[in-house]
């Protein structure tokens, strides 16, 4: 197997762990969540979204860096719009999603009714990266099939 597919391969693993781990928030865990009382569900989130974060953004940043090299390396395109999709999610949670992450971590701004809005918007924040991670997984995807 040749450097170049190595690398394709690379950025599918992280673009795809990125997105399942994006789903099963969406899908199963943000829901599960939302269903508890908002105390519960706000208590429940801290912790998570901490050890996600981590996670997530180094996922994100692999992800990117290993199109970026490809595309260096390579010329390859595809690798480079499925990383930028992928590494695009670092900037959309700094600037988009962050606010919301502070005033969800500082417990002492909020009522129930505040924090049920705002992990709601988190949900539909989160959602996005989903969907750019997802893009990007296809990309990665494309880009082997193409090989």
């Amino acid at each position: 197997m040749d450097t170049q597919t190595k690398l394709t391969l690379l950025g599918t693993a992280f673009a795809g762990l990125f997105s399942g781990a994006s789903i099963y928030i969406n899908v199963v865990e943000h829901p599960a969540r939302l269903s508890c009382k908002i105390d519960v569900a706000h208590t429940q989130w801290m912790p998570s979204y901490k050890r996600a974060a981590k996670w997530q953004a180094s996922l994100a940043f692999l992800g990117g860096l290993v199109g970026i090299i490809n595309y260096a390396k390579f010329k390859n395109k595809l690798t480079l719009k499925a990383g930028l999709f992928l590494a695009s999610v670092i900037p959309f949670t700094l600037i988009v999603i962050m606010p919301v992450n502070k005033i969800l971590l500082d417990e002492s701004r909020q009522e129930e009714e505040e924090k049920l809005k705002l992990l709601k918007k988190w949900g539909q924040l989160h959602a996005v990266r989903t969907v750019a991670s997802l893009i990007s997984f296809g990309i990665f995807l494309y880009a082997l099939a193409k090989k």
